[in-house]
This record gives C-alpha cells, sequence and structure tokens, in this order.
C-alpha cells in the first residue's frame, strides 16, 4: 500500500480537530501539535499500516463477525457460561461499551 497523503487526511479532519481543540477534548493538544506529529516522515508509514490493517475490519453498514465472551463472575444466568452475539441475533440490540480506569 502506498503511503497515505497525510495533508490530505489533516485537511479532511481539520475542522473535526480544532471543534474538538475547543471542547478540551485532544487531551492538551492542539491541532497544531497533530499537524507537527503527522508531518513527521515516520509518520506516514505509520499511518499507512494504521490503514492495512483497518482494511479487514467491519465497515459501516456490515454485521459484525460472531464473538464468544465469557460472563464477568456473579453475572451469568444458571446454566449459560458464555454470551454469543450470534444468540442474540435478530433478537435484540447488543451494545458494546469498552472503557479505561487509568
Amino acid at each position: 500500500m502506498a503511503d497515505p497523503d497525510v495533508k490530505q487526511l489533516m485537511d479532511g479532519m481539520r475542522a473535526t480537530l480544532e471543534q474538538d481543540e475547543r471542547a478540551g477534548k485532544l487531551a492538551g493538544l492542539s491541532v497544531s501539535d497533530l499537524e507537527d506529529a503527522m508531518s513527521h516522515p515516520k509518520a506516514a508509514p505509520v499511518i499507512a499500516e494504521i490503514f492495512a490493517a483497518e482494511q479487514g475490519s467491519v465497515q459501516q453498514g456490515e454485521d459484525a463477525p460472531d464473538f464468544t465472551l465469557p460472563w464477568l463472575p456473579g453475572s451469568a444466568k444458571p446454566g449459560v457460561d458464555v454470551l454469543s452475539l450470534s444468540s442474540h441475533f435478530g433478537t435484540r440490540p447488543v451494545a458494546l461499551i469498552f472503557g479505561s480506569y487509568t
């Protein structure tokens, strides 16, 4: 895969980034900090690697791949050790919430 045009990427994200900066959502960074980082000579190959990894990911409108997870201790129904996404297909929405406490 050819290296992406990081200037074009930055230009495409600029309005959203500026809005996020005004709202304090950039963790102390500024849009110019991000622009400086993306203009680094090693940025384009790293971004290309990330894009290549995302090509195999689910795209908007596609079904999510099935997965099975263990229930948290004490939260499982009797006789049910795991939760599979496919067991809820067509019955009700499933929301996955990820977070960090760091």
